[in-house]
C-alpha cells in the first residue's frame, strides 16, 4: 500500500470520519481554511489515481468517498513500518517496546493468551 503525506492521511481521516462529500463540503471541515478550494480538490484527485478514493458523478460535479477503509490503511502503514524500522519482524516490535518499557510484563501475557486463544480458535 502506498505511503500518505500528512495532508493526505488528514484528508482521509475526515472521509472516513464524515463518509461521502463533494469538495465543498470537505473545505468546510478541513481544519487549514486558508487552502484554496482547488488545491484541495487537486489533493482529493491525487488520493484518488493512488486508490485511496473513488468517486461517483453527479452531473458535472463528484461526490468522493473512502475507497479503502481506516482499518486497511493502518494495517499497511505498521506493516511498512515492520519491515522499514524492525527488520520485517513482529518480534523485534515487541521486544523493543518490552525493553523500552512500552509494554508491561502483564500486557505481554494478556497478548500471548489472546494470541493462544486465536491460534487455538483456528485449528
Amino acid at each position: 500500500m502506498k505511503k500518505l503525506t500528512q495532508k493526505e492521511e488528514q484528508i482521509m481521516a475526515l472521509f472516513w470520519e464524515k463518509g461521502s462529500m463533494f469538495v465543498k463540503e470537505l473545505k468546510e471541515v478541513y481544519p487549514d481554511k486558508k487552502l484554496h478550494y482547488n488545491t484541495l480538490s487537486t489533493m482529493v484527485r491525487g488520493l484518488e489515481e493512488k486508490g485511496f478514493i473513488a468517486h461517483e458523478q453527479f452531473g458535472n460535479t463528484h461526490r468522493y468517498f473512502a475507497a479503502v477503509t481506516e482499518e486497511d490503511y493502518s494495517k499497511g502503514a505498521l506493516g511498512n513500518v515492520v519491515k522499514k524500522y524492525f527488520n520485517n519482524s513482529y518480534k523485534n516490535v515487541v521486544s523493543t517496546f518490552v525493553e523500552n518499557k512500552n509494554l508491561s510484563l502483564d500486557e505481554l501475557k494478556r497478548l500471548i493468551k489472546e494470541i493462544e486463544g486465536n491460534k487455538n480458535s483456528q485449528e
